[in-house]
């Protein structure tokens, strides 16, 4: 799969939304990399990997985007000797003692003094855009990346209203029920892992490469856990851990890899992998939402 995790949201309302409006947008935000003080930077890259390139590229009415977020990394070690340092300077110079308030100032000013030198560490993210199912999905496993995602591009278009997905019923209680009762709807099936909390004592349990259709795991839902993220198996292929919120991680589609190796064309190749798998999404999301309730779409 061309997203190994992902982050899933609705667009709301009715936007119009095509590559070639999307395009002179974009450019607003595009990447610049960090300079002087600055200690991140955030903004649009080519998905197709060419510095020139356009920043869409559009297959069968998806969009993919791609990001790239590059943070300069001052090592701690480095920002306590230079700070320590300037506290005794000044300690010496004025023959007083330097008290929080003033460390504080003195410690901005060490880093100031340390990010123009500071080595930038840097990602790309991909996401993509289907506006026809008013869906957007982020290749990430971190929710505050998927915000800056969501921020560039409303920061790009003006306005871009987008919410997690809703569904009828909490997917902890569904995932556990699922674990106790060993029964999914049809075409789902019980993957390897999940994790368990104790709402109680919020004591967790994380199971890995594990057979979840056993008394062990029964037993710990009967003990009062619940779940609140599952290894789940769709129509045989699809492999995928779902967490309470909905995100998705781990995704792997079988065979998937192979069906893309026989173009020599990156392009080509990249392409396979995108239609692969948004169409894959495409179906596995609506029956995800179907079987935690049923999505709201108000």
């Amino acid at each position: 799969m061309l997203l190994k995790n992902a982050y899933i949201y609705r667009i709301t309302g009715t936007p119009t939304i095509t590559a070639d409006a999307l395009e002179p947008q974009l450019k607003s935000q595009a990447f610049r990399p960090c300079s002087g003080i600055r200690p991140s930077s955030f903004g649009w890259i080519s998905p197709l990997g060419d510095i020139e390139g356009p920043l869409t590229h559009e297959v069968s009415g998806s969009i993919l985007l791609c990001a790239k977020r590059e943070d300069k990394i001052v090592p701690s070690s480095a920002l306590v000797d230079l700070l320590a340092e300037k506290i005794e300077r000044l300690e010496q110079l004025e023959g007083r003692k330097i008290f929080n308030k003033e460390k504080l100032r003195l410690k901005d000013d060490a880093m100031a003094e340390l990010l123009p030198r500071a080595l930038p560490r840097s990602k790309q993210i991909l996401g993509y855009l289907t506006p026809s199912d008013k869906l957007l999905v982020i290749g990430t496993t971190s929710v505050s990346e998927a915000e800056l995602f969501i921020n560039c591009v409303r920061n790009s278009l003006g306005s871009f209203p987008v919410v997690p997905p809703q569904v009828s019923s909490k997917p902890t209680e569904i995932f556990t029920h699922w674990l106790k009762s060993r029964k999914l709807p049809e075409h789902f099936s019980l993957g390897n892992s999940c994790d368990l909390l104790d709402p109680e004592e919020g004591a967790t349990i994380t199971c890995r490469r594990q057979d979840l259709d056993t008394n062990e795991i029964r037993n710990h839902i009967d003990a009062g856990k619940i779940c609140t993220k599952i290894g789940i198996n769709w129509h045989g292929d699809l492999n995928v851990v779902v967490d309470k919120e909905l995100s998705l991680k781990q995704i792997k589609l079988q065979n998937s890899d192979n069906k893309t190796d026989e173009y020599d064309d990156p392009i080509a190749t990249l392409d396979a992998a995108f239609v692969n798998m948004t169409l894959e999404f495409s179906r596995f999301l609506p029956a995800l939402f179907s079987a935690l309730g049923g999505e709201s779409r108000e």
